[in-house]
């Protein structure tokens, strides 16, 4: 008997290690968000799926030779505008009801708010949630 209560809290304390997948987003939610990011102009700041307003080649100056941007560099205006892409979904969902909210502002902000008419016009229920899970499995 002793023995049978060993190997099953052995086995028990095993299984309760292993680490099991967060929830995933249904496809349809993640297709969902994809469009709702395109259709509210998400990526005009944010750039293609959440990754940033970065350059994509780089550029040499022909006479000397030289570097003027990098693959990879932000674009001039949008440096300080945030990756979305990977985050968590809550944090980013957070994020987003903050700033329409009004609970958070800075620079930055103002841009989100020339979409709220946009989203309150066009945006259904679980659609911010949506975009938040589509950005969130972005690697």
């Amino acid at each position: 008997m002793k023995n049978l209560f060993q190997i099953t809290s052995t086995v028990l304390l095993f299984w309760l290690t292993i680490p099991f997948p967060a929830n995933a987003a249904e496809p349809e939610v993640i297709e969902r968000g994809k469009q709702m990011y395109m259709t509210l102009t998400c990526f005009a700041c944010h750039g293609q799926e959440g990754r940033g307003m970065v350059r994509k080649r780089d550029r040499k100056d022909k006479k000397t030779g030289k570097f003027k941007y990098r693959k990879g560099d932000p674009m001039p205006g949008f440096e300080a505008y945030p990756k979305l892409a990977g985050q968590n979904a809550k944090y980013l969902l957070a994020q987003m009801n903050d700033i329409f909210e009004g609970r958070r502002k800075n620079g930055l902000t103002a841009a989100m708010f020339g979409i709220k008419l946009m989203i309150d016009n066009t945006a259904k229920e679980g659609d911010l949630e949506a975009i938040s899970e589509y950005l969130a499995q972005i690697k």
